[in-house]
C-alpha cells in the first residue's frame, strides 16, 4: 500500500487532521505553527509505520507552506 501521493496525503491532512487543530489551538484565529508541524510530523511517522510509504519518502516529506504561512 505504498503508492499515496504526496498531493493525497497532504489533503487527507487538510481535511481530516487541521480542522482539529485549528478547533483546539487556534481560537485567537492565529496560526499555531509549531502544532501544525508536530501534527504533520506524526501524520508522516504514522504512514510510515504503517508500511504506507517508503523511507525516503518519510525522510524527505514536511508540512506544505501554505499551511503554515
Amino acid at each position: 500500500m505504498e503508492n499515496q501521493t504526496k498531493n493525497q496525503i497532504d489533503n487527507h491532512f487538510k481535511a481530516y487532521i487541521l480542522p482539529s487543530i485549528i478547533e483546539r489551538y487556534e481560537q485567537d484565529g492565529r496560526k499555531d505553527k509549531p502544532a501544525r508541524c508536530e501534527a504533520y510530523n506524526n501524520y508522516i511517522d504514522s504512514l510510515h509505520k504503517d508500511g504506507q510509504i517508503t523511507d525516503s519518502k518519510a525522510n524527505v516529506y514536511c508540512i506544505p507552506s501554505n499551511l503554515i504561512k
